[in-house]
């Protein structure tokens, strides 16, 4: 049953993939949020649909009339050959139901064939996945920050900072204005939204002097700072806007370097083009004995943390509740709706420091008492033994038995 509509004379035909995408762009920026969309919000929902209407165009397939089948067999698409995470899997599935919905509120269809349509079940430990740096690490990756007044300087200390102590997220730190430094009397706050909602993340007295301190070095370098400039901005060469704040990315980039610095992340390494020769090919390719060597020993090494500039957050988080604040306080400087997601972080260090296992009383076996059942089994197996074949070792032996275990 198809679930197509007939359409308006007014309304525009959606026929070649362009028009499509356009049209749920224009969608994007009436509806999300109410009509204020971020623009990061639309430039992802855009890339998640372009990728399942190159998915259509290769399998002949109109997107508008897609069926759920059709959608299905995207979706094992996506886990088979893309090899996608289940979580982004689900975002991208959740992409596809608001495009359908805005077709369908425009009534190019009669019915959302993605309404049903769910991520693959995982069975997975939440808190397993969470990476985070222990409190020696973390004074190690503050302590490797640039100390000097430069702007670049400033600006990378005052944003790890933020991310490490106060659990920010990379796109808080993207939005971020300067008009959204709040004041309370000596206090200072950053006014963040993000996810449907805003909150006011509460400076230290130290991180509030670095503010100060990084603001200062901005004006001495000749920039006219007014409520709308990006409290991070980008430094890069080749950036012709003085005002564009800082990326997302450039963010993930920046915490990397200094991860990277103190040994936390191995950054990959560019590939050499350069063609080598048929000699350096033999001197560079390791022999079958040593490539099966290290395959071996591979399997016996732990897998190495995922450390990423999201990790900073979880480190904020697991060590505050390490340190003594409380769930709700964690709750609300994180920013979470529910409770339950700040309860996962709780759940990390109780694992193993309250576990319940470490209340019961376990008899304890004594390493003198092991010693003892010992002798006592080999003075019986002498015992069993003809007296009159016993050897004079033997016979010592059994004497010194019987006075240990009398």
């Amino acid at each position: 049953m198809s679930n197509l509509v007939s359409t308006h004379s007014a309304k525009p035909v959606l026929i070649s993939d362009t028009q499509i995408v356009d049209f749920f762009d224009d969608f994007l920026n009436t509806d999300v949020g109410n009509g204020r969309a971020a623009d990061d919000t639309c430039r992802t929902y855009l890339c998640h649909l372009k990728q399942f209407v190159g998915w259509c165009q290769n399998h002949t397939l109109n997107p508008i009339e897609a069926t759920f089948a059709n959608l299905k067999r995207f979706r094992r698409w996506l886990v088979k050959e893309q090899q996608y995470q289940t979580a982004t899997i689900s975002l991208k599935l959740a992409v596809l139901r608001r495009f359908y919905d805005a077709l369908l509120e425009n009534e190019y269809i009669s019915f959302n064939p993605a309404l049903s349509l769910k991520p693959p079940t995982e069975v997975r430990d939440p808190a397993a996945t969470i990476n985070f740096l222990e409190n020696e690490e973390m004074n190690r990756l503050l302590d490797s920050l640039p100390t000097e007044n430069t702007v670049h300087a400033l600006r990378d200390r005052l944003l790890i900072s933020l991310m490490v102590l106060q659990g920010c997220r990379t796109v808080d730190l993207h939005r971020v204005k300067i008009g959204e430094i709040v004041k309370n009397g000596k206090n200072k706050g950053l006014r963040v939204s993000s996810k449907r909602h805003t909150r006011v993340i509460p400076l230290t007295p130290d991180l509030a002097k670095l503010l100060r301190r990084y603001l200062r070095a901005r004006r001495k370098a000749g920039e006219v700072i007014t409520d709308e400039t990006p409290l991070f901005l980008s430094v890069a060469r080749n950036n012709k806007k003085i005002w564009k704040p800082l990326s997302r990315r450039s963010i993930r980039r920046i915490v990397d370097k200094y991860l990277n610095a103190i040994g936390l992340k191995e950054l990959p390494r560019p590939q050499s083009r350069k063609k080598l020769t048929g000699t350096q090919e033999k001197k560079n390719l390791p022999t079958t004995g040593k490539s099966k060597k290290a395959h071996n020993l591979s399997k016996y090494k732990p897998k190495p943390r995922k450390l990423s500039a999201h990790s900073l957050r979880h480190t904020a988080a697991t060590l505050a509740l390490r340190a003594g604040a409380t769930l709700e306080q964690v709750q609300d400087l994180l920013g979470h709706t529910d409770p339950k997601t700040t309860m996962i972080y709780a759940h990390i260090g109780d694992r193993w420091l309250h576990n319940p296992a470490l209340l019961l009383s376990v008899n304890k076996p004594k390493l003198e008492q092991n010693i003892i059942k010992r002798f006592q089994r080999l003075q019986q197996s002498l015992k069993r033994i003809n007296p009159l074949d016993l050897t004079l070792n033997e016979e010592e032996t059994l004497r010194i038995l019987e006075t240990i275990c009398a």
